[in-house]
């Protein structure tokens, strides 16, 4: 029956944009693409698909529920978020950051030419991947895998600490942190985290 709910609002969305034209094409795709990714993703984010190389392309953020989607104003709510945060990313050097998830529960980040590994687990019914490293720092990731896509994301109060972990706490981090800090104020379910490509 829920399935049947989705694809029905699913049908509505995409002939609604085909009767907008070309007026705001590109606010459509996005949104539409949002939806794509939260239906089919929720189906395809399984323990075999979160496996492989995946490599950092730009920011993504989440909300909660579509209903604080809806509060914090839609689509361009979450693109303001997203440039926002790309602007974060690019001064800590997130640029060619890897993610790897091995069949044997291990991963690894590498970024910057630093390696932090350790174990983790995924969880098929909240769709998360805890991620513990030797030093037993456990990060609680928010996971969708949509094809070669991947979308890992935390709650953003967690974001900065994070961050810290993956970069030390190196001043490029530390000066970011009153951004990250006002995104996180400023929208109630948010979740932020990265866009990844699978290698």
């Amino acid at each position: 029956m829920k399935g049947n709910v989705t694809l029905r609002s699913l049908c509505v969305a995409l002939v609604m944009a085909v009767m907008a034209g070309n007026a705001g094409a590109q606010d459509w795709k996005s949104a539409l693409g949002g939806l794509l990714k939260d239906v089919i993703g929720d189906k395809t984010t399984t323990a075999t698909s979160i496996i492989g190389t995946w490599t950092y392309v730009g920011p993504d953020c989440q909300f909660e529920s579509d209903n604080l989607l809806a509060k914090a104003g839609g689509e361009v709510a979450a693109q303001n978020v997203e440039a926002k945060m790309k602007t974060v990313y690019d001064k800590i050097g997130m640029g060619g950051c890897q993610y790897t998830f091995g069949e044997d529960g291990s991963y690894s980040l590498t970024i910057k030419g630093k390696t932090i590994s350790g174990t983790y687990t995924f969880d098929s019914e909240a769709k998360t991947v805890t991620m513990k490293g030797k030093l037993g720092i456990k990060t609680v990731a928010y996971v969708t895998v949509t094809g070669n896509s991947m979308s890992l994301v935390y709650n953003a109060d967690k974001l900065m600490s994070v961050l810290k972990t993956v970069m030390g706490a190196v001043s490029s981090v530390n000066s970011t942190a009153s951004t990250v800090s006002g995104i996180a104020d400023k929208y109630d379910g948010l979740r932020l985290g990265f866009e990844l490509k699978k290698q």
